[in-house]
């Protein structure tokens, strides 16, 4: 396609954040074993005008193996609740250029993007929506949202991926008061990165031509999160690579990060359960 017929990105600072994990996964897709085999992600890319040369010559093959673990695992946990509650209300914050729709929708369930009307109209143009109540052009702190939210038939199910470490634990909190108090009994998928490796993660942005993301929030083990006292309670935590086959073509280098994560846990998939207050 030439240049001329691609859609332009005008986005900035953590807004500009979203092009890295659907780089990431597209670059995925052309590994001899990938995980994830996110093929619309490489259309994408090709449809976009945007220099992705500086993420090739920044970002490790790890950390492209790592964004493409988290949706697999993400995956996993949205087409299992889909399972125990087949005509599920599954809304996806942050929702950037994500794809995971396509990969696990039963044709009943009910979908929501969420993201910022920036990102939303970039969204709408190369993704176009066939789905009534397809998209929510709202920060995720603009509690006004939720009203936006049709009342859940069978199960409700929030997704942040790649989105809570970029703001401090006030508003983390603040956040999963805001969903619990309207959604009580609702679930939520999220990943977090370790406090030793918020500054790494930072500057692996930064490396990437991406000014204005600072990352904010790490947490170790998302159990702690119960002590906040607003209903969370922890139905599994584990490190993003710790259920996936490690490949020999990933060279020797990507998968001693991969088994090393596993021990350290500087990556982790959690979900949690925002339980009714008094149960």
């Amino acid at each position: 396609m030439e240049s001329s017929m691609k859609v332009k990105v005008d986005l900035r600072n953590v807004h500009e954040t979203l092009l890295l994990p659907l780089w990431g996964r597209a670059e995925e897709a052309k590994m001899k074993d990938p995980v994830l085999k996110d093929r619309k992600a490489a259309e994408l890319v090709d449809r976009i005008d945007y220099d992705f040369s500086k993420f090739r010559s920044r970002i490790r093959q790890f950390q492209i193996l790592v964004l493409a673990m988290r949706a697999r695992e993400f995956d996993s946990i949205t087409r299992d609740f889909i399972q125990r509650h087949p005509r599920a209300t599954i809304v996806n914050i942050g929702a950037g250029l994500d794809t995971t729709f396509d990969r696990v929708t039963n044709g009943k369930i009910r979908w929501y993007d969420l993201d910022v009307p920036q990102v939303i109209r970039l969204r709408s143009e190369l993704m176009p929506e066939d789905r009534e109540e397809g998209v929510i052009p709202k920060s995720m702190f603009d509690e006004s949202f939720l009203d936006d939210i049709r009342k859940p038939p069978d199960g409700i199910l929030f997704l942040v991926g790649g989105v809570l470490m970029y703001f401090d634990e006030a508003r983390v909190r603040e956040f999963f008061t805001m969903i619990g108090r309207r959604f009580p009994g609702c679930e939520i998928v999220f990943d977090t990165i370790a406090p030793a490796g918020i500054r790494i993660a930072s500057r692996m942005v930064k490396r990437s031509g991406i000014d204005g993301a600072e990352m904010k929030w790490g947490v170790r083990r998302a159990a702690g999160l119960e002590s906040w006292h607003i209903g969370l309670r922890l139905m599994e935590s584990y490190p993003v690579g710790y259920k996936t086959r490690v490949f020999p073509s990933w060279g020797l280098f990507s998968r001693i990060l991969v088994r090393l994560n596993d021990v350290l846990s500087w990556i982790s998939i959690n979900h949690m359960k925002m339980e009714p207050e008094n149960a």
